[in-house]
């Protein structure tokens, strides 16, 4: 597994006491209906993490399949505004926003991923316009469509898009070419 470091994350703690085992039941999975012989396998992995972005605070690694050749992975940070005190959560500042958008670009710089994005409430396989239960064919990557983001894109504040998987002519919301690929498209600041 990669490592990765940013200047805004280093070195998280996983809370986890037994990974190897997450990682091989993930690898496994579990089938969704034990009854059934033709059941789809779920493959799914949750690690609790402490991270240093950039106050300490916790935060979950989400793994999912969710088609025969999409994987999503979620780094899910608690999104109040406002600190939880009772939990020991820290909120998210208006100054802090800008090291997630940045945390976000890090990980495309070291992943290559074909979309990835910043949001509150959601993940990115609402980008996908697919209300099914997964997995599911209908989460194939190919199925990502700039159109549908566009259209629906409120949960989202930034977005990530790799060009090397499908050009995008008319972005009609603020962008930022990142380097010949990859475009982060703003559709709301924070």
């Amino acid at each position: 597994m990669k490592r990765v470091y940013t200047k805004f994350l280093t070195d998280p703690q996983v809370a986890e006491n037994n990974v190897d085992n997450l990682i091989s039941s993930f690898v496994l999975g579990y089938p969704n209906d034990e009854k059934d012989p033709n059941t789809v396998f779920i493959h799914s992995l949750k690690l609790r993490l402490l991270v240093a972005f950039p106050r300490q605070r916790k935060a979950y690694l989400h793994i999912e399949q969710i088609s025969s050749n999409s994987i999503i992975v979620d780094f899910c940070f608690f999104g109040s505004e406002f600190d939880a005190p009772e939990w020991n959560q820290v909120g998210v500042r208006k100054d802090e926003y800008v090291d997630f958008k940045q945390f976000l670009i890090d990980m495309f710089e070291v992943y290559d991923f074909i979309i990835g994005g910043i949001s509150w409430e959601e993940d990115v396989k609402f980008l996908f316009g697919c209300n099914e239960v997964y997995p599911n064919e209908c989460y194939q990557y190919q199925n990502i469509s700039p159109d549908y983001f566009f259209q629906n894109s409120s949960y989202f504040t930034d977005v990530i898009w790799n060009q090397k998987y499908m050009e995008i002519e008319d972005i009609r919301y603020p962008h930022t070419r990142l380097d010949d690929n990859a475009i982060l498209i703003t559709f709301r600041e924070m």
